[in-house]
């Protein structure tokens, strides 16, 4: 035997023993009631890597979109005062509980024992500071402020109450409440709205590390009250749904936000998965009349909608997952009308509309839209094409990014006669989101004949009453379309197979809920 092998060997027989020694002082110490903590070895941090097309253009400045992309992210740092399921139920989060003190004055409690991950408390201080910048001047550029256009004031009644005034009945604010996330306090006092962009603090279940153009590192937030399963995020920027996919197939990714169905295939081939969410919108190409054009016209809007195959596009590139748009807003929200139907497919109406219009001929309708952004959306507005070009229309679509989109719809300055939209009522699943547009802005659909319904349906605090008020808004929009409807927005995400508990409500992902496996 070599010198080594007798050190091997005295080390080993050591080794032995050490352990038997330690084995019997476990043994004695269990029998008399007795333990001693044992220090496991560190496991492999968990983490979860996540695609999307498109990173918060205001980066961490959570009121300044509303933009079903950017809450996909926000939603992992910032909770918002409600939450509204799929049911269009109202259900508390930060808030614990509310009631209705008169049809202007509401109560709200607050969760209590909840902290922002730079250690400052939630309190009404947090609830007071950010409504009230929403809905002060200064605020009034954020699009969340849209969503709260209700609130009169807001006042702190203690630490843990807060009471706030509308300018009118409105039944839907608890619902609304729900786009309404928190940010710290004291760090948006320090930084300003700009500042706290580029170190924003939450109460959510991670905190942000670093902030890069196309990639956002995060890691857990444990003093969250939504603690994680997970160790670290990441969000990388990826702008077209193939790249998103082959990140997955490659390893170098585990969530594709918004793929196609094509996408979907090659993920089930490899052994992975996917999700279907049902988006809270219709979408469509928006019409914008107002500019003139042949789009001005009624009956070119009525053709233009008969002249798509909806169901036919539906089947072969979005899974039959959905359902053609019947108006401007999705089948589960609140006040949807039943009794309108979807344009059906008839392209010789279309034609004689065209006709009677003046535009047997046919025109170029140019249309911009954030492409890769929705589900298949590039081999859907191909097929849209085809169908148009048989009615003499030439589709033309140009892709712009998602922080231009934003500036046009909010400022105008489109460089066409349509864009795409979609008619979004998240949070609170009210249509009346839509319409309440006209009353801030001239927006493209609104015409003054609608300003006394729609302030009509504000105001009304009986909830069958106002139903039976957004559908005549409905009805109009459907009746005299400004918009070239296409579908309930639904939407597809791709999953490694390591990834467990995803499961996006009312497009809130769930991120405590999430893990993987090794």
């Amino acid at each position: 035997m070599s010198v080594e092998g007798e050190v091997s060997a005295i080390e080993k027989s050591r080794y032995v023993c050490a352990m038997k020694w330690i084995q019997s002082v476990y043994t004695f110490l269990w029998l008399c009631g007795l333990t001693i903590p044992i220090t496991r070895p560190a496991f492999a941090e968990k983490s979860l890597r996540v695609t999307s097309y498109s990173l918060p253009a205001a980066l961490g400045n959570v009121h300044r979109s509303t933009s079903s992309s950017e809450i996909y992210i926000w939603a992992a740092m910032f909770d918002p005062l409600t939450m509204v399921d799929e049911d269009a139920k109202v259900q508390p989060w930060l808030v614990s509980s509310w009631e209705s003190l008169n049809p202007l004055t509401w109560r709200f409690h607050l969760r209590q024992g909840v902290r922002f991950s730079n250690g400052e408390p939630f309190t009404s201080d947090a609830v007071v500071t950010n409504l009230e910048y929403l809905i002060s001047p200064a605020g009034k550029r954020e699009s969340v402020s849209r969503v709260v256009a209700a609130i009169e004031s807001v006042r702190a009644i203690d630490d843990f109450t807060v009471e706030i005034v509308t300018k009118y009945p409105n039944i839907m604010l608890p619902g609304e409440l729900a786009m309404a996330r928190m940010t710290a306090p004291g760090q948006w006092r320090k930084l300003g709205p700009e500042g706290f962009a580029k170190a924003p603090i939450g109460t959510g279940p991670f905190k942000v590390d670093r902030w890069a153009a196309n990639r956002i590192d995060m890691s857990a937030f444990a003093g969250s009250w939504t603690p994680p399963k997970l160790d670290k995020l990441t969000f990388i920027k990826l702008p077209d749904a193939v790249s998103r996919t082959q990140a997955i197939l490659s390893g170098n990714a585990d969530v594709a936000i918004v793929i196609g169905p094509e996408e979907i295939a090659a993920l089930a081939d490899a052994g992975h998965t996917h999700h279907v969410s049902r988006g809270p919108g219709a979408m469509g190409l928006a019409l914008l009349k107002k500019q003139g054009g042949p789009v001005a016209d009624q009956r070119v809007r009525r053709a233009l909608n008969y002249a798509v195959n909806k169901e036919r596009y539906i089947e072969a590139l979005l899974n039959n997952a959905t359902i053609p748009a019947s108006q401007a807003t999705p089948s589960f929200a609140i006040g949807f009308d039943p009794t309108l139907k979807a344009y059906p497919y008839d392209p010789d109406k279309a034609q004689a509309l065209l006709k009677e219009a003046g535009y047997e001929k046919g025109f170029t309708l140019v249309a911009e839209a954030i492409l890769g952004g929705s589900a298949a959306d590039t081999a859907i507005f191909q097929y849209m094409a085809q169908d148009l070009a048989k009615v003499g229309v030439t589709l033309e679509m140009r892709s712009i990014p998602s922080s231009e989109m934003i500036k046009r719809v909010n400022f105008g300055g489109w460089g066409g006669q349509a864009y795409n939209i979609d008619f979004n009522v998240k949070p609170s699943l009210d249509p009346m989101r839509t319409f309440a547009l006209c009353l801030t802005r001239n927006d493209y659909f609104c015409e003054p004949d609608m300003l006394p319904l729609i302030r009509a349906a504000q105001a009304e605090f009986n909830l069958d009453n106002r139903t039976t008020i957004v559908r005549q808004l409905l009805r109009r929009l459907h009746d005299d379309p400004p918009t070239l409807y296409m579908h309930e927005t639904v939407m597809f995400d791709g999953l490694h197979r390591r990834v467990r508990g995803y499961k996006p409500s009312n497009l809130i992902v769930n991120y405590p809920q999430i893990d993987v496996t090794e």
